[in-house]
């Protein structure tokens, strides 16, 4: 729903809702900019300032974890299982469409010596030949009466006489058939969108106005966003906050965002010279090392109502034992911890007993365990300050060490 412009690091980068896969029989006279996903931008300007697969995707991972501080609740990830683009084989008769599901016919007449003749069977056909890319062209032959038809139904309008009930108010007048909601755009807007470029976007610009177009009730510009970062993280912690933060699961994100805090067991106690015997000891470490207790207090302060409620009321977990909640107190961290770590083992664990005792757990896709919702704001906000701490420590500089006999200015 809106355009993001990332600087400050070796590239910009920009950010932008995209219509991705190519539709041509999968084509929609509208889509809705909530429902596309985005697609990230950079430009080389010469070879060397060429990046490898690998160093674009660190690239990308430290703006998004600039952007996630400033909007912790949106999944923004260039963590993904299967990629959205494709080569297509030239030298073929087809290219692909649809997420590679369609294949339409592209041979070029004018330009490629190989093609003698490509005429129509269907003499009343009228799609120019001669443009290479024939199965699209046929395609946005055929769909712009369809085009027509879907926006003339965004007038429509009947007429409506209702008596009222126990459950509905009564209703004399017009209303339309259809009423389309936020974020709609036509599919030559959403096409546009691939032509967005840094280059195309002025340094004073707040906003980006899409292809213009004479439906209405379509977006006309999209909001502009400008995040600059500084700081390169630690890649496997980066890689573990996003496997949290693109989770609609709540088990799963927990892990995730957890999975930060975890790799730095061993390297908070020996920081603070102490001894953590076990996980709990070294989770505790590692939230005293990267949070105050006023910083906590400060956090648990800010927190919807509901959150905090539910920090401080007892949680109940789907094998009906519950998980004791964050009592109020000056410090607040140990307890914290012993929650965090408390629902940690009720995720992670299955077993229906340990030791002959019922223990708590979560089973997946339950009603039961979208109560760990409630905790992923703050392992999320620790897990935050995990990674900038391990960036801080990585970076300190060591102080000069005084020769003997002389004096520190």
């Amino acid at each position: 729903m809106k355009i993001v412009v990332f600087s400050g690091l070796s590239h910009p980068i920009l950010v932008h809702p995209v219509l991705h896969d190519e539709p041509v029989l999968t084509a929609q006279a509208f889509y809705y900019l909530e429902q596309l996903e985005s697609v990230a931008n950079i430009r080389f300007e010469a070879l060397t300032d060429h990046l490898s697969d690998d160093e674009v995707e660190y690239l990308v991972d430290n703006y998004l974890f600039e952007y996630s501080k400033l909007h912790p609740k949106e999944r923004l990830s260039f963590k993904i299982t299967e990629g959205k683009f494709w080569e297509d084989n030239v030298p073929e008769f087809y290219l692909m469409a649809d997420q590679r599901d369609t294949e339409v016919l592209a041979l070029d007449v004018l330009n490629d010596e190989h093609v003698h003749s490509i005429t129509a069977i269907d003499l009343s056909d009228s799609v120019d030949l001669t443009d290479w890319d024939i199965g699209r062209n046929y395609a946005r032959e055929a769909f712009a009466s369809y085009k027509s038809a879907m926006a003339a139904l965004l007038e429509k309008k009947v007429n409506v006489i209702v008596s009222p009930s126990g459950d509905r108010d009564g209703y004399m007048g017009k209303l339309r058939v259809v009423k389309p909601g936020h974020g709609l755009i036509t599919r030559e807007q959403a096409d546009g969108l691939s032509n967005i470029t840094l280059r195309s976007i002025p340094q004073t610009a707040t906003s980006v106005k899409l292809t213009a177009t004479d439906v209405n009730r379509t977006c006309e510009a999209l909001p502009l966003l400008r995040v600059t970062a500084s700081k390169q993280y630690s890649p496997i912690m980066l890689s573990h906050y996003f496997s949290g933060l693109k989770e609609l699961n709540p088990l799963k994100a927990f892990v995730g965002f957890y999975n930060v805090l975890e790799y730095y067991f061993e390297e908070a106690p020996r920081i603070a010279g102490s001894s953590a015997p076990n996980e709990l000891a070294q989770l505790k470490c590692v939230i005293e090392l990267i949070s105050a207790a006023t910083d906590v207090a400060n956090f648990l302060s800010k927190l919807p109502p509901d959150t905090s409620n539910a920090i401080i009321a007892d949680l109940s977990t789907s094998s009906g034992l519950i998980i004791a909640g964050v009592p109020h107190s000056p410090d607040m961290r140990h307890e914290l911890a012993r929650w965090l770590y408390e629902i940690r083992c009720a995720v992670i664990h299955s077993k229906k007993t340990r030791r002959g005792v019922p223990t708590p757990s979560f089973e997946p896709y339950s009603q039961s365990s979208n109560v760990v919702g409630y905790s992923i704001p703050v392992i999320q906000w620790l897990a935050v300050r995990c990674i900038e701490k391990d960036h801080e420590l990585v970076n300190l500089i060591p102080a000069p060490a005084l020769v003997a006999g002389t004096q520190g200015t």
